[in-house]
């Protein structure tokens, strides 16, 4: 049972969906599930799903009227390309923070929100918090340690931007104040959740608790990780994050463009990697990261570049994708 100590809701969790009747319960009963001291909502939007999504929702808002708000689209909003998935739920959030999960995702410990809520609030200088997370590949059922700390540790922001596998810990597990995800300056980035890290880390500290509390589903129908397949998509997606890099070292006017550097030059190896021009790579300074690569990734590079089918049927075997 909850005992609330502030009236007003001080957690909003922003969850979106689409077509995701496989997934969407195990992320609701991760949200009615938490033990909390403060008063939280579930700001869910779903997006016009054809596949029962809806009808699930609809189920947890009766049985739960004051935390599920949902809201539920008759045309589909992402296809439109306009953003307004995002300004929807930005408007809608009243939290003094707000936890991040989409619909194909979901938390594992009732205490989630209550362990990051009480650090944030004893540390006001940190802007976002995260936590380990496993992550169940979809296409091969195996859960993955990508995203774990042995310790509670500060997260700083060359770990975000530079990395090339994995996240330092992937959306599901944010916790943030509200003011850093609305203020967050237009670059256009592709995706939301990989320059949020960025500009939190830009503008206040990071932390990353060592508590496993959430599952992030790689591979999943519908995912992000499945309609960036494509080369040509993945290469526009991978250009849209040098531009949004460059904007945001403008934006932080050049404090810390060794580190953006660095990034880009990380999506300008993968692009090469896509177009299987390892001549690129090797000529110019990409070569560098190449060399700073362990063995079995300079060979997965080398072999993506020079034997793609080969390399497409041993990712298929092992149930990994580049």
């Amino acid at each position: 049972m909850k005992v609330y100590v502030e009236k007003e809701c001080m957690v909003s969790i922003i969850c979106n969906a689409y077509n995701q009747v496989k997934y969407i319960k195990d992320a609701l009963n991760g949200f009615v599930m938490q033990e909390t001291s403060f008063p939280f909502e579930v700001l869910i939007h779903d997006d016009a799903s054809t596949d029962g999504t809806a009808d699930i929702i609809r189920e947890y808002e009766k049985m739960y009227p004051d935390i599920i708000k949902p809201v539920y689209q008759k045309e589909n909003q992402y296809s439109k390309h306009l953003g307004i998935i995002s300004k929807i739920q930005k408007d809608r959030a009243m939290g003094k923070y707000v936890a991040m999960c989409e619909g194909d995702d979901y938390w594992t410990d009732p205490h989630k929100l209550q362990k990051q809520f009480d650090f944030m609030e004893n540390n006001p200088d940190y802007t976002l918090c995260g936590c380990s997370t496993s992550w169940l590949n979809m296409l091969n059922g195996k859960i993955e340690k990508r995203s774990q700390t042995k310790h509670d540790r500060d997260v700083r922001l060359e770990e975000f931007v530079t990395p090339f596998h994995g996240r330092v810990f992937p959306f599901v597990s944010f916790f943030l104040k509200t003011e850093i995800w609305k203020n967050m300056p237009a670059c256009g980035f592709p995706v939301g959740d990989i320059p949020l890290t960025y500009y939190a880390a830009l503008i206040g500290k990071v932390r990353m608790l060592s508590d496993c509390m959430c599952v992030y589903r790689w591979h999943s129908d519908g995912s992000w990780t499945m309609k960036k397949r494509s080369r040509d998509g993945r290469n526009k997606i991978y250009e849209k994050m040098i531009s949004g890099l460059d904007k945001l070292n403008t934006f932080s006017k050049g404090e810390y463009s060794d580190v953006f550097e660095r990034g880009k030059m990380r999506y300008q190896y993968l692009i090469a990697l896509r177009n299987r021009d390892f001549q690129t790579i090797r000529n110019t300074e990409l070569y560098n990261i190449f060399k700073e690569r362990d063995f079995l990734h300079k060979f997965s590079d080398i072999l993506m570049c020079i034997m793609p089918q080969a390399f497409r049927m041993l990712s298929k075997i092992s149930g990994r994708e580049k």
